[in-house]
């Protein structure tokens, strides 16, 4: 039998997990529950027979810490689901920019993340398992582990090391959380120091699990490209479908209306923020992506603006741009492209194509009429090609 030092960290890090945190509790409250629970025998326990005593309490108050722990998960499922992508898809749809604490939550633990390793975890598996009707049998993670015990140990290891460490902390947490809740009845205690270690705690917890989800997705990803059986078709764009999508962004400055350029990524011109779509992406949310990647800026739909239509090498390129409001601020990705907001003429001027001069005069044509977001229509208004621009 060969002796592995990860393994054994592993153990320890699990089996800390539940004796560190309940032995913690079982000092705190010894004076005031071991009394209750032992009558006048307490006060006679000491030295061999007390720490038997005090590690049985120990163990047994770590494995409910752990059960009321569990809960955290649901925590974090909730908020792994409003992750970039889940934003961008609210503010496509609704228009609505979540609240700056939960945007500031969500970027300190997940920064820039949009599942897309989640994504092609979810259909590797579906392929796999569909073919025993079993690919709604078990969640992507649990699945992933189980993979990757079956055909990669080492891999495997990674994912529970970072595993093992969020369940330290994710138990430490709830500890702290109890001394928060218990504070009115033991005023002594430091609240303010307790209040910031739960926090730290809760987000060092939530940073490792998050760690030890992407590890397993991304090996899985790796093992599945040395698979021959799976093939994954290249996405097939529907006829007429916009290959990239953008937004002509306006923001009312009191009486004054400003419009967003941005400088090209490959030189110093200034454009309209625009990309790729992106596969199973609408081409509404790659305009709210894209503006908010290529400026900071979070910009609502108000209506289909125009389809642009030309050809790069010989292949057919169509922009669909849109009419988008400024609807906040939020994290920039291109740090190197400057941004600016223009008065229509201003704009005019500064623009380096006559594509974008054309789109900002469409664009404050049909603001000016005051059309809404309920007016929207997912068929462009227009289809333009640059020849006629």
């Amino acid at each position: 039998m060969s002796f592995e030092p990860q393994k054994l960290f592993i153990g320890l890090m699990d089996f800390f997990s539940i004796l560190l945190p309940g032995a913690f509790v079982t000092y705190l409250l010894k004076d005031s529950v071991g009394p209750q629970l032992l009558g006048a025998r307490y006060a006679s326990i000491a030295g061999s027979e007390g720490w038997a005593a005090f590690l049985f309490a120990s163990y047994l108050c770590g494995h409910l810490i752990f059960l009321l722990s569990s809960w955290l998960d649901e925590f974090y499922d909730a908020a792994r689901r409003r992750t970039l992508n889940a934003q961008i898809a609210g503010v496509a749809r609704d228009g609505k920019v979540p609240a700056w604490p939960l945007r500031a939550f969500v970027w300190l633990v997940f920064k820039r993340e949009q599942n897309r390793a989640l994504d092609r975890v979810i259909k590797i598996k579906r392929q796999m398992l569909g073919r025993i009707r079993a690919e709604d049998a078990v969640n992507a993670f649990q699945w992933s582990k189980i993979l990757l015990n079956i055909r990669s140990q080492p891999s495997l290891t990674v994912v529970q090391r970072f595993e093992a460490d969020s369940k330290f902390f994710r138990c430490f947490a709830v500890v702290l959380l109890l001394l928060l809740i218990a504070s009115p009845w033991q005023r002594s205690w430091p609240i303010p120091v307790v209040l910031v270690l739960f926090l730290l705690a809760f987000w060092r917890y939530m940073e490792q699990r998050y760690k030890a989800t992407n590890q397993a997705y991304w090996s899985v990803i790796t093992l599945a490209a040395e698979n021959p059986e799976l093939h994954f078709d290249a996405p097939v764009m529907p006829a007429g479908a916009p290959s990239h999508a953008g937004g002509v962004v306006f923001r009312r400055r009191g009486e004054r209306v400003e419009y967003l350029l941005v400088e090209a990524s490959d030189s110093t011109e200034w454009v309209l923020p625009k990309g790729h779509v992106e596969e199973g992406e609408h081409d509404r949310e790659t305009a709210v992506r894209e503006v908010l990647e290529e400026s900071g800026v979070w910009g609502r739909v108000i209506d289909a603006l125009a389809t642009v239509a030309y050809e790069v090498d010989g292949k057919p390129v169509r922009v669909a741009y849109f009419l988008m409001e400024y609807a906040g601020r939020g994290w920039r990705l291109d740090k190197n492209r400057g941004s600016a907001w223009l008065t229509i003429e201003e704009a005019r001027r500064r623009a380096s194509h006559k594509e974008t001069r054309e789109l900002l005069e469409r664009a404050e044509r049909q603001r000016t009429q005051g059309v809404s977001s309920d007016a929207y229509s997912a068929a462009p208004k227009a289809v333009m090609t640059k020849s006629s621009l």
